[in-house]
C-alpha cells in the first residue's frame, strides 16, 4: 500500500477497533451502574465524562421496581458502535482508492512498457530492413539413371554441373542485371533488392525446372538442395558463403532452407509474399577453433515453401 494511504488506514483501523472496544465496555459499565458494584466508584472517573457530555443534550430514564434506570451508558455505547461504523465506511473508501491507485499504476506501467516495446520494436525493424541483399547457394547434383559406373560418367555429371550453372546465371542476368555470382562448385548469388526476393527465387527455380526436364531426357536424375540468407550491405561475403557452406552440410536434398536472419527480414517485406517460412528446429555444427579445440554453433534453419494463398 501507498506509504501515505497506508498511514491514514491504520489510523481508521484502530480507531475503528477501539470503538468497538469502548462500546463494549460502556455496555459493561451500564450493566456495573445497575447492579451496584461496589468498586463502580473506582471506574465512574473514566466512565462519567462521555456520560455527563450526552446527559447535557438528552437524558434517558427507565422506572424499574421503583427506580429510575439510567439507559445514558447504553446510547454512548451506541454512539461508539456508529463511530465504528464510520470508520469502516473511511477504511472501505481508503481500501478502494488504494486499489483504484494500484490499477493506475499497473495500467501506467503497462503503457511504458507497450511504448517501449513499440519503441524496441521499431529499432528492431529498422536495424532489420538495414538487410537490403538477399544470398543464395545453389547446389545441383546429377545422377544417371541408367548405369553410374559408365566410363567417364562422373566428369560428363561435373562438367555438365558446371554448364548448368552458367547457364542458370546467364537467364538469370537477362532479368535482374545486378545480380553477381561465382560457381566454386556450388552456384552462389547474391541480388541487391530484397523487395523482389519472390520473383527472383520464383525465376531460379523455374531455370532448375528446366535443367531438369532436360536432364529426365537424357536418363539424368536432378537433385538440388538451396540455402538462403539475408545480407546487409556492408557484410563480407566470404563470411555469409561460408555460413550458407555450413548449412548445405546439412544436405537437405530438394529443399530451399533459410537463416533466421533471413526468416526475420523476409517477414517485414510490404508485398503479399508468394512463400512462407516454417521452422525447422534448431540445428548445431561443429568447427575448430584458433586453439584446434571443437565448438559447436547453434541456430535455427527455416524451410521455405509456397504459400497455400498462391
Amino acid at each position: 500500500m501507498n506509504y501515505k494511504y497506508r498511514q491514514l488506514y491504520d489510523f481508521v483501523n484502530i480507531a475503528k477497533v477501539l470503538c468497538s472496544f469502548v462500546a463494549v465496555f460502556y455496555v459493561l459499565y451500564w450493566f456495573i451502574c445497575l447492579v451496584n458494584i461496589p468498586f463502580l466508584e473506582y471506574i465512574q472517573t473514566i466512565f462519567s465524562p462521555p456520560v455527563n457530555i450526552v446527559k447535557m443534550f438528552i437524558r434517558v430514564e427507565i422506572p424499574y421496581n421503583g427506580t429510575l434506570i439510567d439507559m445514558i451508558p447504553l446510547l454512548v455505547s451506541l454512539i461508539f458502535t456508529s463511530f465504528h461504523f464510520v470508520f469502516q465506511y473511511f477504511s472501505n473508501v481508503i481500501e478502494e482508492k488504494e486499489e483504484k491507485h494500484k490499477l493506475n499504476v499497473i495500467a501506467e506501467k503497462k503503457l511504458e512498457e507497450k511504448l517501449m516495446n513499440e519503441n524496441l520494436k521499431k529499432i528492431f525493424e529498422d536495424k532489420t530492413m538495414e538487410y537490403t541483399n538477399f544470398a543464395i547457394l545453389l547446389s545441383l547434383d546429377f545422377k544417371a539413371s541408367i548405369d553410374p559406373n559408365i566410363s567417364g560418367i562422373k566428369d560428363d555429371l561435373k562438367e555438365l554441373t558446371k554448364k548448368s550453372y552458367i547457364q542458370i546465371v546467364n537467364a538469370m542476368r537477362q532479368k535482374y542485371a545486378n545480380c553477381k555470382a561465382i560457381t566454386p562448385g556450388k552456384l552462389f548469388i547474391v541480388y541487391n533488392n530484397f523487395a523482389l526476393f519472390d520473383d527472383f527465387f520464383s525465376d531460379l527455380l523455374k531455370e532448375v525446372k528446366k535443367i531438369s526436364e532436360v536432364n529426365i531426357q537424357n536418363n539424368i536424375k536432378t537433385d538440388f538442395m538451396v540455402a538462403i540468407d539475408a545480407v546487409k550491405e556492408s557484410d563480407r561475403m566470404s563470411g555469409v558463403l561460408d555460413l550458407l557452406e555450413k548449412v548445405a552440410t546439412f544436405n537437405y536434398i530438394n529443399k530451399a532452407v533459410a537463416t533466421l536472419s533471413f526468416n526475420i527480414r523476409y517477414k517485414l517485406n510490404t508485398n503479399e509474399s508468394k512463400y512462407i517460412l516454417e521452422s525447422m528446429g534448431i540445428s548445431r555444427f561443429f568447427e575448430k577453433n584458433s586453439d584446434n579445440i571443437q565448438t559447436s554453433v547453434d541456430f535455427e534453419l527455416f524451410s521455405l515453401k509456397t504459400s497455400k494463398r498462391k
